[in-house]
């Protein structure tokens, strides 16, 4: 039997917003109830086994769920699984460790949001708007609600380069177009916002759909049901009928992420969806013809796939119609600190900013993770800083310490990087006031070597009395 506790907060039912708090102490989990009272309907789990099963029955709107629970990382490790079971949930981390690394994948596994437990009633009353407010906006899309101003920014392709440029102006023409598009990209580069650009609208502003589909997590078991949907008593627990993916983006988009990843059985499924344009659900015999448009990203050689026998030739051939590249970040010159600034701005409403020095180390960084390294940098920098400024210190040390392909023989450039890393580790043995512990912590490096980079720039470590 499933332990949770269901408290309703809710004005009109109808409007209810449905929210998932996943955590393994009771008492964080009644704090949670008080501080979200008034947002909607709140269950509570203890474990991920139980949210997984709640998922599968319900939907929900917001999932709050902790990193650590029975282990080190069970909710980074059911991620993948709620995405599966919901690839429009909003998922909002929390945890009581800030390094870097559990932000990074935290993010990269398709959480939305992430929080320090050791927050402060207004970042996470900011992050619950933010977080119920993209629910609403995702609800909107596939239902065909108006799509306000202000969050269709939520969507903007930022830069300023001849590279974004041309992204845009090729957007702008395949957006009038019926064909396929495939947009091609390293991992990180934004490939769907650049899909999300590809949205038509309606006479009245109205968008049309758009739905995503994360290609890795479709499985031969389950596929179908996923996108095509299945009718009451189907299979063993198909005690509804349920509407499929290609159903919800009729009359629109639907957009599979990194097909390249998509097995090959599945492949053969979505051909035969993209010849006859028509689906067939699970449990029924009968056609249903359909108005789509696909939009596909990849970060992978699908030719090379192709001729492996690892991708179907023929679907590469009906999706690569309109083809879009997307530079990867280190190709796009300034553009890495107008990303930094609309990031800050956008996270924090114009509250924090970069020093100069900050902007110019993220700028002169190689970003082998694109704009999405970026973006999970930047959180580990708010994470840490102290106040409204991000500073040299507040910068993840391996914006300075990894080397790029391109720099390997550039001893200018490591010049720079070693002064860079000296200004850093003086202003924050500076401001841990001589503690090389709590140094190490902040840094998220370990006391040996932190001592060695000290004595490297002659930084002199007093001794404890």
């Amino acid at each position: 039997m499933l332990r949770a506790m269901v408290e309703t907060n809710a004005h009109s039912k109808s409007h209810t917003k449905q929210i998932l708090v996943c955590d393994d102490d009771p008492l964080f989990r009644k704090t949670l109830a008080l501080l979200l009272k008034g947002d909607g309907a709140i269950t509570s789990v203890q474990d991920t086994e139980e949210a997984l099963a709640l998922l599968e029955k319900r939907i929900f709107d917001l999932l709050i769920l902790d990193v650590q629970m029975r282990t080190p990382d069970e909710g980074l490790r059911a991620l993948p699984k709620i995405r599966a079971l919901d690839p429009n949930l909003t998922i909002l981390m929390l945890s009581g460790r800030k390094e870097f690394a559990v932000v990074r994948d935290a993010l990269r596994d398709g959480a939305n949001d992430y929080l320090a437990k050791d927050f402060e009633p207004e970042e996470f009353r900011l992050a619950i708007d933010r977080a119920l407010g993209r629910r609403a906006l995702e609800k909107s899309h596939r239902i065909r609600g108006a799509e306000t101003a202000r969050n269709a920014k939520s969507y903007r392709l930022v830069g300023e380069s001849p590279e974004i440029a041309q992204i845009r102006k090729l957007a702008e023409k395949f957006r009038a177009a019926e064909a396929n598009v495939l947009i091609r990209g390293e991992t990180g580069t934004g490939k769907e916002i650049v899909a999300r650009l590809l949205r038509r609208s309606d006479a009245d502003g109205t968008p049309e759909p758009f739905v995503a589909v994360d290609s890795a997590t479709l499985h031969s078991q389950t596929a179908e049901s996923i996108l095509f949907g299945h009718e009451k008593g189907a299979f063993t627990g198909a005690d509804r009928a349920k509407t499929g993916l290609f159903e919800e983006a009729d009359g629109g988009i639907i957009f599979f992420d990194e097909i390249g990843n998509m097995p090959i059985e599945i492949q053969a499924k979505l051909l035969r969806v993209l010849q006859e344009r028509e689906i067939i659900r699970l449990g029924s015999n009968r056609p249903l013809p359909l108005d789509f448009r696909v939009v596909a990203a990849t970060n992978r050689p699908l030719e090379e796939m192709a001729a492996s026998g690892k991708f179907l030739p023929d679907l590469l051939q009906r999706l690569n119609v309109l083809p879009i590249h997307l530079p990867p970040l280190r190709e796009r010159g300034d553009d890495v600190r107008l990303l930094a600034n609309y990031f800050l701005a956008k996270k924090t409403g114009d509250t924090v900013r970069l020093t100069e020095a900050a902007s110019d180390a993220l700028a002169q960084f190689t970003w082998p993770g694109n704009v999405r390294e970026l973006f999970a940098f930047l959180e580990y920098s708010l994470a840490i800083a102290d106040d409204r400024t991000i500073d040299l210190a507040d910068l993840h040390p391996r914006i300075l310490e990894t080397r790029s392909e391109g720099n390997e023989t550039n001893d200018g450039f490591y010049a720079q990087v070693a002064g860079f890393e000296a200004q850093i580790l003086r202003a924050a043995y500076q401001r841990a006031e001589g503690n090389v512990s709590q140094l190490a912590l902040k840094l998220g490096m370990d006391r040996s070597h932190l001592h060695t980079k000290l004595k490297l720039y002659g930084i002199h470590v007093a001794r404890p009395r």
